[in-house]
């Protein structure tokens, strides 16, 4: 017994031994930034890189709570709560919402410390440090609207004490979002070197919605309308782009259409569209962008986007689904196959920015500057698309009459009925400053009321307990 008992405490020892050594790591070669850059392809690869954190898109913080939506799946993790509008620091909304536009901040610096140095053209250098500010600005602007001050890091971090910066003041973080931008603008190809990659113009129309944003609620720097407008318009006035004749036809596509300013796109067949899966009513799937009834029956006669654009007892293979769904992103096929989201595949892609938002931006705009008399040609081209019959002026009719205060909310509901599922719906009510829609429509269901705490979401616990910075309100 004795030897046995020898014999296994041996092979025990020999077996930790190998196992140590297995885990010991011996790294054949350390490639330095100096190493990987003596390719000079490596520059714009590095740039390229940075698209991986689009589009930076979190359903439930961009969109669920707001009235657009009836209550989620109960299947859903974490949605019920959200949606009752109590929200906490832990949930992992909050923290992708905060680490997805910092991991495309962290990337954007890093190119930008050695792009000075590249051994590029002095175009080249130019061009791929105005792409890096555009999406370093684009993230930046994420941030600063759901979580208000956020740390605002410009270079990369050389120690761990270089990253526990304090909450930079949303005034700055504006402020440097539109240096970003506007070097962007300056600077980026009126082209772009291929589909889903900035040029000039997506500047321009980026900066029209952060001036339209800065207007509004809570900066209120109302100066900025003019900007917005001039954006826009110079858009509009491109003559790059068109809007698609059938709302239909902008979405549910794999490359840009006349329409597409920028878009989030994905390859063929190997899926990456994941609001099929948030918003599929099917049997098996737990959608949480689901419409609301008061959503549903806010739309004008012979409305489009709610004839097409919202699915209503749709026939799937068991009978008619229970709940209706936006279409936006959803292959009806894979409904119709019975395929459960295990094997949903959809390559459908996401805009970004696209040209039917540069006239409601117009519309806003005008509007406020001016008045309505010059802002019906831009939110009546839009409706005009909408209609069903082009030919029946009772479809969608052309808005006409109004004072300043009743277009204003006329082109607030269009943002809606135009824009939904895009990820700019809670923005866009932060913005206007009408959180009390959600309160009207869900009254006493909620568990929280709504209050000021709605201006923000929580910051990740993690960020407040490793950094050292302050909480925003809490939802009480």
């Amino acid at each position: 017994m004795k030897t046995i008992y020898s014999i296994f405490i041996l092979l025990f020892t020999l077996l930790v031994q190998s196992c140590e050594s297995t885990l010991v790591e011996k790294p054949q070669t350390i490639l330095s930034p100096n190493q990987f850059f003596l390719n000079p392809g490596n520059y714009e690869a590095s740039v390229k890189g940075i698209y991986s954190g689009l589009p930076m898109y979190i359903p439930f913080t961009y969109e669920m709570i707001t009235d657009l939506y009836a209550a989620p799946s109960a299947q859903a993790e974490q949605a019920l709560p959200i949606y009752n509008n109590q929200p906490t620091p832990s949930y992992y909304n909050a923290r992708d919402a905060w680490n997805g536009p910092y991991a495309v901040i962290k990337n954007a610096n890093f190119i930008l410390k050695y792009l000075p140095d590249a051994p590029l053209s002095s175009t080249q250098v130019t061009n791929l440090t105005a792409e890096a500010r555009f999406l370093r600005g684009y993230a930046f602007f994420q941030l600063v609207q759901l979580f208000g001050d956020v740390p605002m890091p410009l270079k990369v971090a050389e120690d761990y004490s270089s990253l526990r910066l304090p909450r930079t003041p949303q005034a700055d973080v504006y402020s440097q979002i539109l240096q970003d931008l506007l070097f962007a603008e300056a600077n980026l190809p009126d082209n772009a070197p291929q589909q889903g990659r900035v040029y000039k113009l997506v500047a321009t129309a980026l900066l029209a919605r952060v001036y339209l944003t800065m207007a509004g609620n809570p900066l209120n720097q109302t100066q900025y309308y003019a900007d917005a407008l001039k954006k826009s318009t110079d858009v509009i006035k491109s003559g790059k782009f068109t809007l698609v004749a059938d709302y239909a036809n902008v979405f549910h596509k794999l490359a840009y259409t006349t329409e597409s300013i920028w878009d989030k796109q994905y390859v063929a067949d190997r899926g990456g569209n994941f609001l099929h899966g948030s918003s599929c009513t099917a049997p098996g799937f737990t959608p949480t962008l689901v419409p609301s009834d008061n959503f549903i029956n806010s739309f004008p006669k012979g409305d489009r986007r709610l004839s097409w654009g919202i699915m209503i007892n749709y026939p799937a293979p068991g009978g008619p689904l229970a709940r209706p769904f936006f279409h936006k992103f959803v292959d009806e096929s894979l409904i119709d196959r019975g395929v459960l989201p295990s094997g949903s595949l959809v390559s459908y892609a996401i805009p970004l920015v696209r040209y039917a938002e540069m006239y409601l931006i117009a519309a806003e705009a005008e509007n406020a500057v001016n008045g309505p008399a010059q802002a019906y040609q831009y939110i009546n081209e839009i409706r005009k698309r909408a209609r069903i019959d082009k030919n029946d002026p009772t479809n969608v009719p052309d808005l006409q009459n109004l004072s300043k205060e009743q277009f204003q909310q006329a082109v607030w509901k269009e943002w809606d009925w135009e824009m939904h599922q895009e990820g700019l719906s809670w923005m866009i009510m932060k913005r206007t400053n009408t959180f009390n829609r959600i309160q009207i429509q869900r009254g006493n269901t909620l568990t929280v009321p709504v209050g000021p705490y709605n201006q923000t979401w929580p910051i990740p616990i993690e960020e407040i307990t490793n950094n050292n910075i302050p909480q925003n309100p809490l939802y009480q």
